[in-house]
């Protein structure tokens, strides 16, 4: 067994799909002799007869189906060696890590499923996590790109391009005594009832307040979790429009509006971007990845200076 050749293993996934010995020696451009000889060797040193000859044409012994597909697998698995050495020699990355917020726009999966296609190679690691923790990520160096909003802190170094806006709705379930309430809610009653805050896991465990509004607050660092409160009507919070949508639509959630929202009259909207630290090189499936997330608001994007940066 210790002389299988990878040439062998060719040999015979040929001759199972051209049906002939002669058949594979065309396709191959070898003699038909050296086909034999190829399989023969094979089954020797395999110790098991993988075709029977009685026949017009080699047919599949059982022993030779079983093992088909393992030998399929070792020529795919050479071929990608091939592919991924020949990539990385021309610059690809093996590997790229991608942070998004928890807030993920619908775009990101019909994204990721064209960077696959394109970057078949190239090993994707992706994590969730929660507004200010996304540009840490970043910042501590361990992600290349990151999906965040750009209404985040940024830190002197960044570069990103918008690929959305999020629009804010501030929601309940329909039983809520919010969604009861005729007209524009002032901030005294939005105060009185529980809101639902998203928080990273480090924002929960440091007691960290952004975003607070109401006095009675649980602060949630899963985003399914605060969806599943939400529709049970134990507390209010504010959503991405398009991520509740179908619920507004189907009267599962509604919509409350704010007499005033952080000093505005209306629930806010920021950018959502594509960033990455300015210092650090990017391959070509990450610059592939910037392009193809900035393409859904149609607009060719553009490098913007973080802010504070002079």
């Amino acid at each position: 067994m210790d002389s299988l050749t990878l040439d062998q293993f060719a040999v015979f996934a040929a001759v199972v799909a051209e049906g002939s010995f002669a058949a594979a020696a065309r396709r191959m451009n070898r003699a038909q002799s050296a086909i034999t000889y190829a399989i023969q060797k094979l089954e020797e040193q395999s110790g098991v007869a993988l075709f029977d000859r009685s026949a017009y044409r080699p047919e599949l012994t059982e022993a030779g189906r079983a093992l088909l597909p393992r030998a399929k697998r070792i020529l795919e698995d050479v071929n990608d060696f091939r592919l991924q050495a020949a990539a990385v020699t021309q610059g690809v990355e093996a590997e790229l890590s991608l942070v998004v917020d928890a807030f993920v726009p619908d775009f990101l999966a019909p994204a990721l499923k064209d960077f696959n296609e394109t970057f078949p190679l190239v090993q994707l690691r992706l994590a969730v996590e929660f507004f200010q923790a996304t540009a840490q990520a970043l910042e501590d160096g361990w992600a290349d790109l990151a999906v965040m909003s750009a209404s985040q802190r940024p830190f002197a170094g960044l570069e990103w391009i918008q690929c959305d806006e999020i629009e804010l709705v501030a929601v309940a379930a329909p039983d809520h005594p919010l969604a009861q309430v005729k007209g524009r809610l002032t901030p005294e009653q939005m105060r009185d009832h529980l809101q639902l805050v998203l928080s990273s896991r480090t924002e929960v465990r440091d007691r960290r307040d952004y975003g607070i509004h109401a006095v009675r607050h649980w602060r949630i660092a899963d985003m399914n979790l605060r969806y599943a409160l939400l529709l049970a009507g134990i507390g209010w919070c504010s959503m991405p429009k398009k991520l509740v949508a179908k619920d507004l639509a189907a009267g599962r959630l509604v919509e409350l509006k704010p007499l005033r929202w952080e000093g505005s009259d209306r629930m806010p909207r920021f950018p959502l971007v594509i960033a990455h630290r300015r210092d650090k090189a990017l391959g070509p499936a990450a610059r592939w990845l910037i392009e193809r997330l900035a393409k859904p608001q149609g607009a060719e994007g553009h490098r913007s200076k973080p802010r504070g940066r002079k």
